[in-house]
């Protein structure tokens, strides 16, 4: 055993040594050997001799020391002659490195363990159910919001911070762990004695000690961040980040419980599927985050509108849904319709800016119009669609005419998806012609070749466009084929100097890649920038004029010439005329429509006129389909013509001949 035994003599002189193996005397020299010399003059020379002559007067001596590397535990007795006086001292010592080793990593284990507990905000507690003591970390009593030394743990000391209403939880999982000693696990809140709360999860089991004694082990993890982060994806999972209403998933789980409940009861159960009219136009001009900062103001104006047992849900970007419970009839649900309609005739100031919108409602009712959520949503969607059609700021209820038509609308979506891809876009040319019924300009008009139902105008693919984001790709298809065109036109040299007109909508103008757009296709055509003229609608510039001055004004750098379209039917905000670098404003068909007969137009005509030539802006004239309007607008001063009287929109190879015909 690691354990040896010595004698010395009253000088401190060894006088006998025997060990095992594993002993200290493996390193001892010969004897004689003094004690002095064994420790060689070490820290451990003093302690050893002091103990040996304690043992030398009589005394029975225990001590420890550590020397060459080993600590010893040591006990010394005085050694007696025949006559029992002491004439020396016997000694024995345990090697005890080892278990010294030992008790120095588990006290840094334990040490790591309790920072490990602290940084995991892990406390632990045992419970000796036999003796009943009890014992807990530090992190617990810091959970707990103690200073360890404040109290003695006892058995209910942790029930005292568990918040009432978890209570019983915690003691039935303890409970049916013991009667069936197993682990068990429950989340409770804590009162803290500062009084704030936490969550926290306990774990634990039951068990035997060392000695057999039954106790109860277990640990209590602070787990607020992990709550409070499920209750935050909780939130997100069911509620719209930027308005804070219901989502489509709990609209879809709300919707069905009233339907349960309007089963049981016999009440009425509707619902409204809105749309915001001008909220793409309000994003398109004047970007998303005013369009955001837009919607979380009307979405008070929505609850406002509703009764306490109604729900309204945002299910899109400027769709809502909201759910009528228990009404007392289906005319109720109309009125409803009027309200909400209503509250959004009132203008939004966002930003410093009055903002204007409209908003279009689809009616279904439980169980008429579908039995199922599902049902219900898509009666709902299909009436706002026929509702949209008809006006803005209307509503109407769900007819079955109304489903064929949302059908046939989500079928043209998808045929307009895929006609991009397949290259059934084409265009077609109408002439601008100038007083003396000469051709000077066309205006390139997009067209869909559809693959079944032949060519479509782009009055109904053009806003579905705008809608599912196609309108910008399409837009620089548009700007690079018409002026490939006019070149393959200029390359034959048979047909007059023209220049181009192309329509830019109001999410090409703040697409940011709209002037390069234009310049590779220029690069591409080598056609002179100044034959090409992009025509803007007043209603767009409008909409955010500084954004549009700023992209005019890069247009113009490039040398492009700028018309100003449907003048007179947006705002008219002359006073922001004179800011624009525009180079010719085009009067609305609905302005030639009744010439000559009608006086107002006439004056109308005329005032624009004098308006465009003061301010250096040539004028054309849109629409004109008589002789007698041709007459009319030449005589008003306008500079250039369009309309069917001169030539209907063409595709290239009538173009060609129509113009071979006006030049001859």
């Amino acid at each position: 055993m690691p354990a040896f035994l010595w004698t010395v003599d009253r000088n401190l002189t060894f006088t006998s040594w025997s060990g095992g193996a594993n002993a200290a005397s493996d390193a001892v020299a010969p004897l004689p050997l003094t004690l002095g010399q064994y420790f060689r003059a070490t820290d451990s020379n003093h302690v050893a001799i002091e103990a040996h002559r304690r043992a030398l007067e009589g005394e029975f001596v225990a001590f420890e020391l550590e020397h060459d590397g080993r600590f010893l535990r040591a006990f010394l007795e005085p050694r007696r002659d025949e006559h029992g006086l002491i004439c020396g001292v016997t000694g024995f010592a345990i090697d005890g490195t080892e278990e010294q080793r030992i008790l120095a990593s588990l006290r840094r284990s334990e040490e790591t363990l309790a920072l490990a507990q602290a940084a995991a905000h892990l406390g632990s507690w045992t419970h000796d159910l036999v003796s009943g003591e009890v014992s807990w970390s530090n992190e617990l009593f810091a959970l707990c919001g103690l200073e360890p030394e404040s109290q003695d743990p006892t058995p209910g000391l942790l029930w005292r911070f568990v918040h009432p209403d978890d209570r019983l939880a915690l003691e039935a999982a303890l409970e049916l762990a013991r009667e069936e000693q197993r682990a068990f696990v429950v989340d409770t809140r804590l009162v803290r004695a500062g009084g704030s709360e936490r969550w926290v999860q306990h774990r634990g089991m039951y068990g035997y000690d060392a000695r057999g004694a039954v106790q109860v082990v277990g640990t209590v993890l602070d787990i607020t961040a992990r709550k409070r982060a499920e209750a935050h994806l909780a939130y997100q999972s069911n509620y719209d980040e930027l308005t804070g209403l219901p989502n489509r998933k709990l609209l879809v789980q709300r919707l069905q419980q009233s339907m349960l409940a309007a089963q049981g009861s016999g009440a009425a159960l509707a619902l409204l599927c809105l749309d915001l009219d001008r909220l793409k136009a309000i994003n398109d001009t004047l970007g998303h985050h005013v369009g955001d900062e837009f919607l979380r103001i009307v979405a008070p104006r929505l609850t406002n509108a509703l009764g306490p047992g109604d729900l309204v849900a945002r299910v899109g970007g400027d769709q809502f849904i909201i759910v009528l419970s228990g009404i007392g009839s289906i005319r109720e649900a109309g009125r409803v319709a009027e309200r909400v309609i209503e509250a959004f005739a009132q203008p939004v100031s966002v930003r410093g800016r009055e903002l204007y919108s409209s908003a279009s409602v689809g009616i279904s009712v439980f169980p008429d119009d579908g039995t199922t959520p599902e049902e219900l949503i898509r009666a709902a969607d299909a009436a706002l669609y026929r509702a949209k059609a008809s006006g803005h700021g209307t509503f109407l209820f769900y007819a079955p005419a109304t489903h064929a038509l949302a059908v046939d609308r989500l079928q043209l979506e998808q045929d307009l998806r895929r006609a991009f891809e397949r290259d059934e876009f084409i265009l077609h040319y109408q002439p601008l012609v100038d007083r003396f019924e000469r051709p000077v300009a066309v205006e390139a008009l997009l067209r869909w070749q559809h693959p079944t139902l032949g060519l479509i105008a782009p009055d109904r693919f053009i806003p579905l466009c705008e809608e599912i984001g196609l309108i910008v790709p399409l837009g620089r298809w548009v700007i690079r084929t018409g002026l490939a065109q006019l070149a393959a036109w200029d390359a034959t040299g048979a047909m007059p100097t023209l220049r181009l007109a192309l329509n830019i909508s109001g999410r090409q103008l703040l697409d940011p890649g709209l002037c390069r757009s234009v310049e590779e296709a220029l690069a591409l055509t080598n056609l002179p920038p100044g034959r090409v003229e992009l025509e803007i609608t007043e209603s767009v510039v409008m909409g955010d004029v500084p954004g549009a001055r700023r992209v005019i004004g890069q247009l113009k750098v490039l040398g492009l010439g700028i018309s100003l379209d449907d003048f007179g039917t947006g705002y008219s905000a002359l006073s922001y005329l004179k800011h624009f670098a525009v180079d010719a404003l085009k009067i609305d068909r609905t302005f030639v429509r009744d010439l000559p007969q009608d006086r107002g137009d006439s004056a109308i005509v005329s005032a624009v006129v004098a308006l465009g030539h003061a301010m250096g802006l040539g004028v054309v004239a849109e629409g004109v389909e008589t002789p007698e309007q041709a007459a009319m607008v030449r005589r008003l001063g306008c500079d250039e013509m369009q309309g069917y009287y001169f030539a209907r929109p063409l595709a290239p190879p009538d173009l060609e001949r129509y113009l071979r015909s006006a030049r001859t």
